[in-house]
């Protein structure tokens, strides 16, 4: 019996930890203007098409940082036949919710070195951190 009760605490705490650890929610440009919810100590990932060889990049023109931290930035190359080049892949930007609010997150995909041009394409979500 004293094996038992030792055993249910051990599963009730570690579903408690497990119920209590930060999530992941994961997006991309086909949610383009959508809204989220997420909590405080989660994680959001955008992930943008993007193909640097051409000049052009992801940036961020719009989050507040007192809500949502940017922790992680990467690229992706997609995998093609070898001599291939300038095939894109993916901008992938990790975030951390570390305020509670709503907070704007958007994105330009332009080229930096052309100032006067409008980006080629923007990407903007918005999200309540609870």
């Amino acid at each position: 019996m004293k094996s038992y009760s030792i055993l249910l605490i051990s599963v009730i705490f570690l579903y408690t930890i497990i119920g209590c650890s930060p999530g992941t929610i994961s997006i991309n440009e086909n949610n383009h203007k959508e809204k989220y919810s997420i909590k405080k100590n989660d994680n959001l990932e955008v992930v943008l098409s993007a193909n640097p060889s051409t000049g052009y990049t992801w940036q961020i023109v719009k989050n507040d940082k007192s809500k949502l931290e940017m922790v992680d930035e990467n690229y992706t190359a997609k995998i093609v036949k070898e001599g291939i080049v300038g095939s894109g892949g993916d901008k992938t930007f990790v975030f951390k919710a570390i305020g509670k609010g709503n907070v704007i997150l958007e994105f330009n995909y332009s080229r930096p070195f052309e100032k006067d041009l409008a980006p080629s394409k923007r990407f903007q979500i918005i999200i309540n951190i609870r």
